[in-house]
């Protein structure tokens, strides 16, 4: 897809994209995303070849910045309509975004839409009996090593009798 006119004047001139966030610009006001900046092996400008600020200090330029941020994009999940700057608070909430089960840390593979969440994890097994089996153990792993402790203290006493 063609860009427009003023995303061309945002674009990298090392990856040839317009990025998100930090960028960075020589005296002579060219720009160079943050993650080309990082990878040049000279510190000169790729458009006119004069010094760049140090990577510890770069010369942002937080008006691109803020044009990028103001281009038009749209969600990976439901195709709404907002902009480079918004979209992930967006996709973070958006309703067509996949969530996981609640119980994919003991092992659920479920993935779905909001909606559906609550219905699958009212029947998930893991939900109703491997989730709260691992908070018991959890609960009971201190315990286990006091008296792992006890009784390797104790082992040397076990085999003098």
């Amino acid at each position: 897809a063609r860009q427009s006119a003023s995303a061309e004047h945002l674009e990298c001139p090392v990856c040839l994209e317009v990025r998100d966030g930090h960028i960075h610009q020589c005296q002579a006001d060219h720009l160079v995303c943050a993650e080309c900046d990082r990878g040049l092996t000279t510190r000169l400008c790729p458009t006119c070849r004069e010094p760049l600020h140090s990577l510890a200090q770069p010369n942002r330029n937080r008006f691109a910045e803020r044009m990028i941020a103001r281009l038009p994009a749209a969600c990976d999940h439901c195709g709404a309509a907002t902009t480079r700057g918004d979209k992930a608070g967006h996709e973070l909430d958006c309703p067509q975004r996949p969530r996981a089960c609640a119980a994919a840390g003991a092992g659920c593979a479920w993935s779905g839409l909001v909606g559906a969440k609550a219905a699958h994890e009212a029947q998930c097994v893991f939900v109703i009996h491997v989730a709260p089996l691992r908070v018991r153990v959890a609960e009971l792993e201190p315990q286990n090593q006091r008296l792992q402790a006890r009784g390797a203290a104790l082992e040397p006493q076990g085999r003098t009798l």
